[in-house]
């Protein structure tokens, strides 16, 4: 029988269907010929988040949204494009990539596509686009490959692909969708016990962005997890195999994203050698430092888990104006760096319930989501504490599928009634109409 997503099979029903030999209703039966099975819902979720992305994906009128600033004009030096006098980058040598700070595998795949593509906003936004839909089906994957079922999965894609700040970054051209498209596919490897494969996709997202490593801590403290529950339940400690995965994913990461960055810096920059770029950006970003504390669009890690300190991308407004005075002010084109609030809001409860399950009964869901909060998520409070490093909303983007999968666990698992679920998802739904960067149609 096909069940909601949210709604378990109905045990009750099932067994005095079975125990009586009373045969479903004519209602029932015409009900679970016309409703999805997981594998078509979640082809469904796919659609409409790809058409939501898709859709007026050049407007507005070419512009440059947020932090294409930088990474558009970057990958236009790098291909020999024109860069617009006064804009980030001018007059920087062609062929070499100005934005030393990041790695440059990011700025090559957008570069790449615009020389496919052309410098329009398609050629700009296409490799996020593809990294945003990737992210969708990976979820599904990683959820399946920790045990999850498939209404499970269907479930955390929906809330992932209702998320403002995911469905934002998947349609500009910044390094943060592609970023998280890695590091779930290096989550998905290590679940499936793919260690080498598991460090490669870590040590290419650390050559989009050196957050990428912190990947590379969200795997170990699976790994190590798993290793103690089994000595929980066996007592026996299987040291030497925890140590050999260990070995081969921090391996495979060290020689990815060394070899990687030597390769990509003989193209593109004029550092000598990788551990010459790995100081300078080590160096950068220690320096962006705030001791006072956050300013303007800054924010703490713990504010992330609030919603705060939202950033305005891009904000194009239309005025009323009555006999020549104006009336109202309202935004038609917004894009900010928000998450839904009813996604963001559950994820405490959620997260909760996901530490509860794992020490509980060592459910392998619960755990990687409460590994990938601790190697995604928490490091970002020392770097503000200690180092008073300057952070932003949108760094919380690759937690946030550990934030939707663990809803879904909550949502499927503690035994809500269905109707709990559909509750949810219409708010999700709402929020998302709401935050929509698209205020009226175009």
């Amino acid at each position: 029988m096909t069940c909601l997503p949210g709604a378990p099979a109905a045990p009750g029903i099932a067994e005095r269907s079975a125990t009586a030999d009373v045969p479903p209703s004519s209602l029932a039966r015409e009900l679970n010929r016309w409703l999805p099975g997981p594998t078509q819902a979640l082809l469904l979720v796919l659609i409409a988040a790809g058409l939501v992305r898709v859709l007026w994906l050049s407007s507005p009128d070419n512009t440059l949204i947020f932090d294409e600033l930088y990474y558009v004009n970057a990958a236009r030096t790098m291909i020999g494009l024109p860069v617009p006098d006064g804009a980030p980058y001018a007059g920087s040598v062609v062929g070499l990539d100005p934005n030393r700070e990041h790695p440059p595998l990011g700025k090559v795949l957008i570069a790449g596509s615009m020389l496919v593509l052309g410098d329009t906003p398609f050629g700009w936004r296409l490799p996020s686009l593809v990294a945003g839909m990737a992210s969708l089906v990976l979820i599904d994957a990683l959820v399946r490959a920790a045990g999850g079922e498939a209404w499970l999965g269907v479930l955390a894609v929906a809330l992932f692909a209702l998320d403002n700040l995911a469905l934002v970054h998947s349609r500009i051209g910044t390094l943060d969708m592609l970023l998280t498209a890695l590091l779930l596919l290096a989550a998905w490897c290590a679940l499936r016990g793919w260690s080498v494969r598991a460090g490669l996709a870590c040590g290419l997202a650390t050559l989009i962005k050196l957050s990428g490593a912190y990947g590379l801590l969200a795997i170990a403290a699976f790994t190590v997890g798993e290793t103690c529950w089994s000595w929980r339940t066996t007592h026996r400690l299987a040291v030497r195999p925890t140590l050999g995965r260990l070995v081969l994913l921090t391996a495979a990461f060290a020689l990815t994203w060394f070899g990687g960055l030597w390769v990509l810096d003989r193209q593109v920059t004029t550092f000598p050698a990788p551990w010459d770029h790995v100081r300078y950006m080590l160096q950068y970003g220690l320096e962006l430092a705030r001791a006072q504390g956050p300013a303007n669009s800054e924010s703490a890690p713990w504010q992330w888990l609030l919603n705060e300190v939202q950033i305005p991308y891009l904000r194009i407004d239309s005025q009323v104006l009555v006999n020549g005075e104006l009336t109202e002010t309202r935004p038609i084109v917004f894009f900010r760096g928000a998450m839904n609030p009813i996604v963001i809001g559950a994820a405490p409860l959620a997260l909760a319930y996901a530490l509860w399950l794992a020490w509980r009964n060592g459910d392998r869901l619960a755990l990687w989501i409460v590994a990938w909060l601790v190697g995604t998520y928490l490091p970002f409070y020392p770097l503000d504490l200690l180092a008073h490093r300057i952070a932003y909303l949108f760094y919380f983007l690759p937690t946030l599928p550990a934030v939707v999968a663990g809803i879904a666990l909550l949502l499927r698992r503690s035994g809500l009634p269905g109707f709990v679920t559909a509750g949810y998802l219409v708010g999700a739904l709402l929020g998302f109409l709401a935050y929509y960067p698209f205020r009226q149609l175009m």
